[in-house]
């Protein structure tokens, strides 16, 4: 058995990864094109509503998945290699049943809240909350279908509907809503985008049904919750930590500045953030290989497939960094012409950015192993020091304090995250483990 994992691994890494490679690059044009497509579709305002909305639901989705997205690639492949598939079943299962229930508690409580201030006449968004909510939860199930579907090994299946079609279909449908005259708010293209990725997430949970039937009975749920307990929720903490590291700036902005300057710090984010494309990629990819291979006892080969990972990121990302500082200027003007002023935002994410990448998947080795709970205190110990140095920085010197915050807080968890693995894991999933590979 272990020959033949060894003869295969190989091959669906480099195949799964190619095809990967190749839908996150389109992905990753389309995602762009699609925001730029709400920014004309929207006036300055309601693009910043927009904005701040897309990331607020963002942030709900990791709060309302429990950790299930990110736990389910390593729990799927640990069982099935231990021949186990009573308990994938029963796994998957109750990842559906917390990622579910999870989104939808918060989109109540937010609907709640909203409701509540109305009643005691202060501002209140009801719809803006609603709409909030239920992309936060068509979100949430999304990253759960998708990344299930990722360990499984159906590598278009799980993608395609979530890096083509949802980018594609989003702002499609808002244009035919605004072509018949009917307007078109920020309220309004979030419940559009939410509409699409339910139907997108119908289809691939017929396909999961279709795929996890043939595994015959599962455990009963609630006690496979018991038994995932100590490690989901370290994991789930720190995706929400990672979440709003990567949306809350907007939150931010928008709530201490002004919804247009959101805008403008969106654009410059989601623009920075096309240079983690390959770091997502492959860490997605090789994440259940992680899994596999670490509880398999295989350290010497999960060192050499992050070490071929690192190379591969950092090279890709530094010459997509050279890229994005000679033409970002014009890039930010594709979405708005006064948003070219965001340029030096731009380059300080980006550079925290290229940092990440440099730095390897090693959040997604951290959390594939037995790592979660070092994880998840270096996450909170870092971020709670760049929601600090935002809220003084930001009243001070506008989006920029925003920026260099939080290029600061990606730098200092990766710092810490690589001395962890080297010291106590003997592993190094960035470019350091390539020239200077820990002892084993």
């Amino acid at each position: 058995m272990t020959t033949d994992l060894e003869s295969r691994v190989p091959r669906r890494l480099a195949y799964a990864g190619v095809i990967s490679l190749m839908i996150k690059m389109a992905g990753a044009v389309l995602s762009y094109v699609s925001i730029v497509a709400f920014a004309h579709l929207l006036d300055a305002e309601q693009y910043g509503r927009f904005a701040f909305g897309l990331n607020a639901a963002i942030i709900i989705s990791a709060i309302g998945n429990l950790g299930t997205s990110t736990g389910i690639m390593r729990y799927w492949p640990k069982y099935l290699m231990a021949s186990d598939p009573a308990r994938a079943k029963g796994t998957v299962e109750l990842g559906f049943a917390l990622a579910f229930w999870g989104g939808l508690a918060l989109t109540g409580l937010l609907a709640l809240v909203s409701a509540a201030r109305a009643l005691l006449g202060l501002p209140s968004e009801f719809s803006f909350a609603l709409a909030i909510g239920l992309l936060g939860l068509m979100i949430s199930m999304g990253d759960y279908s998708t990344n299930l579907l990722r360990a499984q090994g159906s590598t278009l299946v799980s993608m395609l509907p979530r890096d083509v079609i949802w980018r594609v279909a989003a702002p499609a449908l808002s244009y035919v809503i605004l072509y018949a005259g009917l307007g078109l708010s920020g309220t309004d293209a979030l419940l559009i985008s939410a509409l699409v990725l339910l139907v997108l997430n119908l289809w691939q949970g017929r396909h999961i049904a279709n795929h996890v039937r043939a595994l015959g009975k599962g455990l009963v749920a609630i006690r496979e919750f018991a038994a995932l307990r100590p490690s989901l929720l370290p994991i789930w903490l720190s995706g929400i930590v990672y979440a709003m590291i990567q949306q809350f700036d907007v939150v931010i902005v928008g709530s201490l500045l002004s919804k247009p300057e959101a805008g403008a710090y969106f654009a410059a984010q989601k623009t920075a953030l096309m240079l983690s494309l390959v770091l997502i990629a492959g860490g997605l990819v090789t994440a259940p290989q992680m899994a596999a291979l670490f509880h398999a006892g295989r350290r010497a080969e999960l060192q050499r497939l992050c070490q071929k990972l690192a190379v591969a990121i950092a090279a890709t990302t530094l010459l997509g960094f050279g890229v994005l500082i000679a033409i970002g200027g014009f890039l930010l003007r594709l979405f708005d012409p006064a948003f070219a002023s965001a340029y030096p935002i731009l380059i300080i994410i980006g550079f925290g950015t290229v940092v990440d990448a440099v730095s390897g998947p090693n959040s997604y080795l951290m959390q594939m192993t037995n790592y979660e709970r070092p994880y998840l205190k270096v996450m909170i110990t870092s971020y709670a020091l760049v929601i600090a140095a935002q809220f003084v920085l930001v009243p001070r010197f506008g989006s920029l304090g925003a920026a260099y915050a939080s290029a600061a807080g990606v730098i200092l968890w990766n710092v810490l995250v690589i001395a962890f693995l080297r010291r106590q894991a003997k592993l190094d999933p960035s470019l350091l483990g390539v020239l200077l590979p820990p002892k084993a």
